[in-house]
Formats: structure tokens, C-alpha cells, sequence
């Protein structure tokens, strides 16, 4: 559906925008905007990546900018999904799916509103809505560094499949987003030598988005080492958790076998000392504890457990 967004106040350029596009919102921008068919198909694309590309025969600007997507119950990580601006000379036009609708909810705000309507022009307007999304990085870092965290006082104890599943989607999250912000920051660079006409306070705003989108990066790049020295130490203190199991079950599995020996030792249908009372088994029972005490403290000695 295409919607025409309103200001409080009066501005030079106008703002609509497509949730969910249909076969009739693109023909209409087609027939009212001439939009080519190559654009609708970039538009369609779910799977578009970030870049920025321009018509030089309608003069429109396209740039596809990712935003990250939440977990839900049935993908556990975070993931991203596009979201494309269209410039045809001071109209913006913005196009998103439900899952990316988020980032444009919270300019429904009056407040919000205002402070969009303060662009000079529709550059820095578009610069003002990509400054919007990058700060959604951060978010989603800070997010996944507080379950990190979590996960990390949880090292001192068992450590559980459960917990070992969510560290995974942690590590899962931050390649998606590590890889989305990187090409994000290409695309950003590539608007520095684009046909777009920049103001200087939209070139301004398009200096801090690079800023922030390089906190960004900056943020999940240290998340990520903290996450594999983390991931690293899990699967250390699994290891030696099993090798401990490992030693406990072979030392009793050799003191268990003495006992073994001796009654099939004596379980022989020969004849063999010692047998032939019928209180002899005592001694033989004794002779085999005597035997396991020794193994026991034989191999505390040497430390096998």
C-alpha cells in the first residue's frame, strides 16, 4: 500500500510509504512516478543486497540499506533484511516488508515527526532515516553482549546443550550482522561519489551515519572475540569435564576387574588351593578387597584421579 506521509509542518518534499508492495502499487509507480521495471524488481527482491544504483534516464536513485531482524521462536538469531529508499527529485519513497516495518513505527511519533521535517532538503532527509537505522546495530549488539554475559556466569557450573544452543545463535548473530554492516558501509561510500546532490548539512549527516556504522562494526567485531575466547573455554571445560568422566570410569572399570578374575579364577572345574572348604570364599572375598585397596592407592599415587 502506498501512503503519503505527512509533517507537522510544510516542507519542499514529500514522503510515501510502501509496506508489503503489490502488483498494484507497482504498477502505479510505474504509471504516476515512472518507475522502470528494473527498479520494481530491485524493490521486489527480498534477498537484495545493500548498494545504491542510478537511472540515468529517470534521474531516480535507488539504495538498498540492511536493518537487523530480532529472534523469533522460529529463527533464534538475529538476521537482516533490506530495506530500499527511492530519490526521484524531492519525493522519497521508502519500501518495507512486516519484518522490517519496525524501524518506521517509531516515526509515527508527532515528536519524531518534527524532527524529520527539519531537513533542508531530501538528501539530508534520506540521510536522517539511514542515521535512524544504523543506530539499530547497536541495539542488537548491546542485546546479544547482555545474553553473553549471562551465558558467561553460567561457565563456573554445568554447562548445559540449552546453553550451548544459545551461544551458538549468539556467534550466528553476529555474522549476519558483522556482514551487514560491512556492506552497508560500502554502500554509504559509494554515496560519497554519487550522483546524489548533497547539502553540506546533508554531507554532515552522511559523515556521522559512516561514524556510527563504524561503532558499530567496530562493537561486533570485539563481540565476536569476546564470543570465541567464550565458545573457546565452553568447549575446553567440556572436554575436560569428559576426559575427567573418561579417567573415573577406566580406574573403576580396573578395580571392578579383580574381583572378576578371582571368581572366574575359582569358578574353574579343576582342582586349585584354597578350595576346598566351604568358608573359603570369605578369603577369597578378602584377598580381592585387599587387591582393589592396593589399585585404588596405587593409582591415587600417579593421579588418575
Amino acid at each position: 500500500m502506498i501512503k503519503e506521509q505527512r509533517f507537522p509542518v510544510e516542507t519542499k518534499y514529500k514522503w510515501y510509504d510502501i509496506s508489503n508492495l503489490s502488483e498494484e502499487d507497482s504498477n502505479k509507480l510505474q504509471d504516476d512516478f515512472n518507475f522502470t521495471p528494473d527498479m520494481i524488481s530491485y524493490i521486489s527482491d527480498r534477498h537484495e543486497r545493500p548498494h545504491y544504483d542510478y537511472d540515468t534516464h529517470t534521474h531516480i536513485h535507488l539504495l538498498v540499506y540492511d536493518v537487523p531482524i530480532w529472534p523469533t521462536q522460529t529463527i533464534k538469531h538475529f538476521t537482516a533484511h533490506p530495506v530500499t529508499f527511492l530519490v526521484s527529485g524531492e519525493n522519497i519513497f521508502t519500501f518495507h516488508t512486516e519484518s522490517t516495518s519496525y524501524v518506521f513505527d517509531e516515526f509515527n511519533d508527532r515528536a519524531m515527526r518534527r524532527e524529520l521535517s527539519l531537513a533542508q532538503d531530501v538528501t539530508e532527509l534520506l540521510m536522517k532515516f539511514l542515521l535512524f537505522l544504523s543506530q539499530y546495530f547497536q541495539r542488537a549488539v548491546t542485546q546479544l553482549d547482555v545474553q553473553r554475559n549471562t551465558l558467561d556466569q553460567k561457565l563456573s557450573g554445568d554447562i548445559d546443550n540449552r546453553d550451548l544452543a544459545e551461544l551458538s545463535n549468539i556467534e550466528k548473530s553476529l555474522v549476519y550482522l558483522s556482514s551487514s554492516i560491512q556492506t552497508n558501509l560500502m554502500m554509504l561510500h559509494s554515496l560519497k561519489l554519487s550522483e546524489l546532490d548533497f547539502t553540506k548539512s546533508a554531507r554532515e549527516r552522511l559523515d556521522d551515519v559512516l561514524i556510527e556504522s563504524n561503532q558499530s562494526a567496530e562493537m561486533v567485531k570485539i563481540s565476536q572475540q569476546v564470543t570465541q575466547t567464550l565458545s573457546a573455554t565452553s568447549n575446553n571445560m567440556m572436554n575436560n569435564n569428559l576426559n575427567d568422566t573418561m579417567k573415573f570410569l577406566t580406574v573403576w572399570s580396573l578395580v571392578l576387574t579383580i574381583p572378576t578374575i578371582l571368581t572366574g579364577f575359582y569358578g574353574m572345574n579343576v582342582s586349585l588351593p584354597v578350595g576346598h572348604s566351604s568358608t573359603d570364599w570369605i578369603f577369597i572375598s578378602l584377598i580381592g578387597i585387599v587387591l582393589m585397596l592396593w589399585l585404588i592407592i596405587l593409582m591415587k599415587r600417579h593421579h588418575f584421579f
